[in-house]
This record gives C-alpha cells, sequence and structure tokens, in this order.
C-alpha cells in the first residue's frame, strides 16, 4: 500500500511537471527547474560562489515581511533552487528524476500526519487515505516541484511530533524534528507559521487541561487577534495587518495578467476592514471557482472537487454522529485551516493560485468530516430513496 501511494505521488508530480514544461513554461515550476540546472552547475565551477551566494544581500530590503525586493521573500525560492541543485547531482539534471526525489521528502510529511490521525481514529483508515493521500488538488499541488510540498512536509512534522509529545513523552528526538518542521515553515512561507502559532499554543494549553477545549481556543484566538492588532504599536516593523494589505496589493498587481482574476476588496490595516472582508474571504477560499464559472477547462476540477467538500459539510450538518467529544488536536485542526483559508481569501485575487494555495490544508478539514459524518445514516437514507 506504501509503494502504491508513493507511486501515486510520483504519477501526479510527473503530470504536474508535463503541463508546466511543455504548456505553462512561465510558471514557478519551469523556472525552478531552470535556475536548479545554473546552481548545479555553478557547483562544479565555482563552488565558493555556490555556498555563498545564498547570503548575499543584492535585495533593497532585508525586513522579514517586505513583499518586493527582500532578501526572505527570495530565500524561500532560492531554497527551492538550492534542493533541486543537490538533486541534480544524482540526476543529471533530469527534472522527472528530480521529481522522484522530491516525493520522496514529501511523503514523509503524507506519513506522518497519517499516523497522527490514525490514533485518533483507528477505526477509519479508509477514510484517512483518502483524506491524506487521495485529495485531487492536493496530491497534483503538492507533488510537484514547487513550495507547497515542502509546507505540507513541515507541517506533517510538526503535527506528528508535537502530537507524540503531547500523548507520550517528550524526547530530544521528538523536539529536533519539531524544531525542523517549524524552520521548514518559516523559511518558505513566514505567514504560515505566523498563522499557526496560535492554533499551536491553543492545542498546548487544551492537551494539558482537558477542560474546556473549545472555550480555550476562542480565549487563546482573542488574545493573538487583538495582538496582532496591537503589535505595530510596539515597533513599526512588527505591523502585521499592514504586511497583509502590502501582501493583497502585491497579488493584485500580479493578478493584472492572469486569466482567472477575481475581485477581491481592498483591505485595510485596521480591524473593521478584516472583519467585512471575511465573507468574502472565505467565499473565495472555500467556494470559488464555481460550477458555472467561464474560466478555461483547466478550472474545471477544482470546481467539481470544492463542489464535492461543500456536499461533505452538508452531510456532516445533516447526519454528523451524536456525543462527538473531539480531541484537542482535531480543534487544532480546524481552527488553523479556517485561519490560513482567511489568510488566502484575503489576500489572493487569482482562482488557479487559490486553488493551489489552499490545496495543502484540505485535509485538515475534510478529514474531521469523513471520519464525524454518520454513512450508515446516510446509506440508510440512500435506500429509502431508491
Amino acid at each position: 500500500m506504501i509503494v502504491i501511494l508513493f507511486l501515486l505521488r510520483v504519477a501526479a508530480g510527473v503530470l504536474n511537471g508535463y503541463v508546466n514544461l511543455y504548456y505553462y513554461p512561465g510558471t514557478d515550476t519551469a523556472f525552478f527547474h531552470r535556475e536548479g540546472l545554473i546552481e548545479y552547475h555553478l557547483l562544479f565551477n565555482d563552488p565558493k560562489e555556490y555556498f555563498t551566494n545564498i547570503f548575499s544581500y543584492k535585495e533593497v530590503n532585508h525586513g522579514l515581511f517586505d513583499i518586493t525586493d527582500s532578501f526572505w521573500n527570495n530565500l524561500r525560492g532560492n531554497l527551492v533552487i538550492k534542493l533541486l541543485s543537490v538533486f541534480n547531482i544524482f540526476s543529471f539534471g533530469n527534472f522527472f528524476i528530480n521529481v522522484i526525489f522530491y516525493n520522496f521528502l514529501i511523503f514523509f510529511g503524507c506519513i506522518a500526519l497519517y499516523r497522527v490521525f490514525i490514533n485518533l481514529f483507528p477505526t477509519k483508515k479508509t477514510w484517512l487515505i483518502i483524506g491524506i493521500f487521495f485529495l485531487p488538488s492536493l496530491i497534483y499541488f503538492s507533488s510537484g516541484l514547487h513550495k507547497d510540498g515542502l509546507i505540507f512536509l513541515g507541517l506533517g512534522l510538526v503535527c506528528y511530533n508535537l502530537f507524540f509529545i503531547l500523548k507520550e513523552e517528550l524526547t530530544a528526538s521528538k523536539i529536533v524534528w519539531l524544531i525542523v518542521g517549524l524552520l521548514i515553515i518559516f523559511l518558505i512561507r513566514n505567514f504560515v507559521l505566523l498563522t499557526i502559532l496560535p492554533a499551536l499554543a491553543a492545542w498546548i494549553i487544551s492537551e494539558k487541561s482537558k477542560r474546556f477545549i473549545f472555550q480555550t481556543f476562542i480565549i487563546v484566538y482573542v488574545f493573538f487577534i487583538l495582538l496582532f492588532f496591537n503589535i505595530g504599536r510596539i515597533h513599526p516593523s512588527l505591523d502585521l495587518p499592514q504586511y497583509v494589505s502590502e501582501r493583497q496589493l502585491a497579488f493584485i498587481e500580479i493578478s493584472k495578467g492572469s486569466n482567472s482574476a477575481i475581485y477581491v476588496s481592498p483591505l485595510f490595516p485596521h480591524f473593521r476592514s478584516f472583519l467585512n472582508n471575511s465573507p468574502q474571504a472565505l467565499n473565495h477560499s472555500l467556494m470559488r471557482p464555481y460550477l458555472t464559472e467561464k474560466f478555461t477547462v483547466r478550472y474545471i476540477p477544482p470546481a467539481i472537487e470544492i463542489f464535492i467538500y461543500q456536499i461533505l459539510f452538508f452531510l456532516f450538518l445533516l447526519f454528523r454522529k451524536p456525543n462527538i467529544n473531539p480531541d484537542p488536536f482535531i480543534y487544532f485542526c480546524i481552527f488553523f485551516s479556517l485561519t490560513m483559508m482567511l489568510m488566502i481569501g484575503y489576500t489572493i485575487p487569482i482562482i488557479g493560485a487559490i486553488a493551489r494555495y489552499r490545496s495543502i490544508y484540505f485535509p485538515f478539514l475534510i478529514i474531521p468530516l469523513l471520519c464525524y459524518i454518520d454513512w450508515q445514516k446516510v446509506k440508510r437514507l440512500t435506500y429509502i430513496i431508491k
């Protein structure tokens, strides 16, 4: 089963690579491949430059949250390029062999997340395999040579190691791998780390108290929301609402050249603007693309996929199991994934980018739905209808 699941990811990665290389050669995947080859040759021709150029501060800005001309913003792409240059040593620059190496790494994140969920739902193996290994957008986007798979790997490492630290014992190896997971998230997409911190804090507190879990998450999130909107008063460089607003503006500029651009309301760096924009943000990230939208054929699969997830949500509302007492980790999954959906909806005005960014957070939403739906009731309903 593990071999089959791994080969499925490799096949999805090959498909993703083929599409990006031969149909959309201007994408980041094709760019990373070309730059990876350049770095690969640089390694043998000028090793000193290879090992030092990632620390060459050619950018104008060095702020952690700067959007353009920023060392930290460009670092995420440079790390992917360096990783591919290492793969090229063994693949001799073959893109599709690199896909195998890349997915070998990302597969650890999938297995880690599966082992967490199987601990909570030991009788739901089939649903867990579907939710982690077979969600269409997740397997397609996280298997391609891009940053999404690395974020998913980081999330898997964080969830696995913290879960077993809280449930079993604290060990040095678990701490090390937990830090590695957080570091991957920070280096590749630092705003994801900002989003996951309140969820992690609430999870840890809830696991220790074991009481009033939902209330604990609400209190922790209220505290972090207040911190989010007021930390800029401590130091201007920590103005996080301004950072999110600037990120939206940057994506709006990018969207001008996209054929799947959608309108997003301007986001201003204050609480009322974030609150007013939240319905639209959730609509964009959890409802779009609609089945009725007139985009190209490639947007039909994500439209069908998101429609199926919406059906699952309604099945959960109608046929959820009684007396559910979710583990704190499930609350972590829901709060973290919905926060990420808000961030994606706030800032990204391109349907294709929304589909890619949100894909790696779907397991945290879909698995609880699959496992808490009373499928026996659903079957009985279908028999009655027939």
